[in-house]
């Protein structure tokens, strides 16, 4: 099979995105080409032809209809093309909307341990730039039909200039005559048209070099500058930029990366402004040459009136067709680098493997998860954050994790869902390997409250159903049972209330609520998914004691027949659990129930509840 050249590779496979983004979008830039090529032609050809009829005394009916022909042919493009415009703006702006669109699926869809890493965050910022760099997809289009426009341009324009390359027989009136009448005066037309031909697309290659140049430092400093720029106006953390007064910082930092941008933007326009005047000034020469001698051949009557206009037009049009298809060239080949991150993006595929069991469903939740022999460390990164690890949940039984910050607490939860999967040993689900099993199907078994939870501006019950579609029933009984019902029922619209400031809908604003507040949906936001393997990490540290021992109560009576996983530092919440794990340097250095490790006067336990008693007692 003949191996495809990189440049129409990479031509074939934008326009197939393009082409799934909006389907309609390239028949419709096609008619809109055609139309717009279309019409110097008629003008080009048809006016010249009148012209000669005037000069020659032709019947004035034939002239009229010739004229009126022109005039309708062009009428009927141009509606054409006003109509075809108005299509492709639209459809320009819903490959836009797609393109966002797809990439933010594609981001959500990542394997969680790759889409935490720097280069996979990086790549997705490129995609979204680069993408939009010089008129985004919509222009690529645009820019591939105009180049296609310009060779028929270029062709026309040969056929219509043909005569113009005809030697005219050798009449005596001259050295200039007959030097205009040879075939050696237009090779030497000719040969100029190459070399400007040849020196503009040098320019043209140098001057997308400069531009995708710049584009890159833009994206990579752009990244920074729009992360401290969007920290100005981030209401979550106003009050701490305010009392600690860091607008400062952020204001030099936002600023010496948009000093980056606009250093090579100024020389991006310096090293363009030294390309350009090259192609210019050889442009010009053309043309002055193309007019003299047009010109010369009209005074020595080599050609009609009719036809220096047209060939004027002609040989007019093909140097700027030709220069025109040289630029539009290297422009699509300068956009297809800038699509590479938005194909790797797209094409990108998740390493994590997808087991195709399906999970037993059991209405006795009789599931039993075990670790055996489990390590893991984060990737780019050597230091084991668990070492051979080896722990039986139980099924229906109340677990405590404890340990002081970074012992692995988190990370053994983290893999207990699947976020990561283990470097080394195997985690079990009834005996088979988790990674087995449909992940789909294995995450359902978990309702998860996880240390950095996120409530999100939608409203309070679909932020408790995390969805769109709810049972409005349900939604109450699980804000009921984390006891923050009443304050919703005290909303102005219950708990169809929009919650927070980042995003509104139409005039809505949205209702901003404690720490503790949040805390509480996203313990109803567990309870609603009503899994039968409940996780909370760190439940209770935005709430008071109080509130906390409600909470502790409220959760030993929901999750009473199912498998329930407590992190937390309080170590008043560990005698609501039938079993308690202590970590420390990523491993589990004890284990038992309260009363058990409690006697033990030399165990990190003993000496973590004393620390924290004496501030009770």
């Amino acid at each position: 099979m003949k191996k495809i050249n990189p440049f129409f590779r990479c031509f074939l496979k934008n326009m197939g995105n393009i082409h799934n983004l909006c389907p309609s979008f390239i028949p419709i830039t096609v008619l809109y080409t055609l139309a717009n090529r279309a019409q110097p032609f008629i003008t080009m050809i048809l006016g010249a032809r009148i012209v000669d009829m005037l000069v020659t005394g032709a019947d004035r009916d034939a002239i009229l209809t010739l004229a009126f022909v022109m005039v309708g042919s062009q009428m009927l493009i141009e509606l054409i093309h006003g109509a075809m415009l108005r299509l492709m703006e639209m459809c320009w702006q819903l490959v836009a909307h797609r393109k966002d669109r797809d990439i933010g699926y594609k981001a959500m869809n990542m394997d969680y341990d790759i889409l935490e890493r720097n280069s996979t965050l990086e790549l997705i910022a490129q995609a979204n730039g680069n993408a939009d760099k010089m008129g985004g997809m919509g222009q690529y289009v645009i820019k591939t039909l105009d180049l296609f426009g310009a060779m028929f341009s270029c062709i026309g324009a040969v056929a219509a200039m043909a005569g113009l390359f005809v030697a005219v027989p050798y009449q005596g009136a001259g050295v200039v005559y007959g030097f205009f009448a040879s075939p050696v005066s237009y090779y030497l037309l000719l040969g100029m048209l190459v070399l400007t031909i040849y020196i503009g697309s040098k320019c043209e290659a140098k001057q997308g070099q400069i531009r995708y140049n710049c584009d890159q430092i833009e994206v990579k400093s752009g990244r920074i500058y729009w992360f401290f720029l969007e920290l100005i106006s981030d209401y979550p953390r106003g009050k701490d930029i305010r009392i600690f007064k860091m607008f400062d910082v952020i204001r030099r930092k936002g600023m010496a990366a948009r000093d980056d941008i606009e250093n090579a933007q100024k020389q991006a326009i310096r090293d363009g402004m030294k390309v350009g005047v090259w192609s210019v000034l050889v442009q010009n020469i053309f043309t002055v040459a193309v007019y003299a001698y047009v010109g010369i051949k009209a005074i020595y009557g080599m050609i009609t009136i009719g036809e220096v206009t047209r060939y004027i037009s002609a040989i007019t049009l093909l140097q700027t067709q030709i220069g025109v298809l040289f630029s539009l060239l290297i422009s699509i080949n300068t956009q297809n680098t800038y699509f590479e991150s938005y194909n790797e993006l797209m094409e990108f595929k998740n390493q994590k493997y997808d087991g195709t069991l399906p999970v037993e469903k059991r209405y006795d939740n009789e599931y039993e998860l075990e670790f055996r022999n489990v390590s893991f460390h984060y990737p780019n990164s050597d230091r084991l954050v668990l070492k051979n690890v080896s722990f039986r949940l139980k099924t229906g039984r109340k677990l405590a994790i404890v340990g002081a910050n970074g012992a692995g607490k988190t990370t053994f939860i983290k893999l207990l869902c699947r976020l990561y999967d283990p470097t080394e040993g195997e985690i079990l689900l009834n005996g088979i390997d988790i990674r087995k099993y449909d992940y789909d199907e294995y995450i359902r078994l978990f309702s998860i409250v996880f240390q950095d939870y996120r409530i999100f501006s939608f409203s309070v019950a679909e932020n408790v159903a995390a969805g769109p579609d709810f049972d409005r029933e349900r939604v109450v009984k699980s804000l009921q049972d984390a006891g923050i019902y009443e304050r919703v029922l005290n909303m102005r619209s219950g708990i169809d209330s929009r919650l927070l400031k980042d995003q509104q809908d139409g005039d809505e604003e949205g209702i901003e609520i404690s720490g503790g507040e949040k805390q509480k949906i996203a313990l109803a936001r567990a309870l609603y998914r009503d899994a039968p393997m409940v996780i909370l990490d760190e439940p209770t540290s935005a709430l008071d004691p109080i509130a906390e021992q409600d909470i502790y109560t409220r959760f030993n009576d929901m999750v009473a027949e199912k498998t329930a996983v407590f992190i937390s530092h309080r170590m008043s919440s560990c005698r609501f659990c039938d079993e308690i794990a202590v970590f420390d340097g990523g491993q589990i250095v004890q284990n038992g129930t309260h009363e058990e490790l409690v006697a033990d006067a030399d165990g990190i336990y003993r000496k973590m509840w004393e620390a924290q008693a004496q501030y009770y007692v």
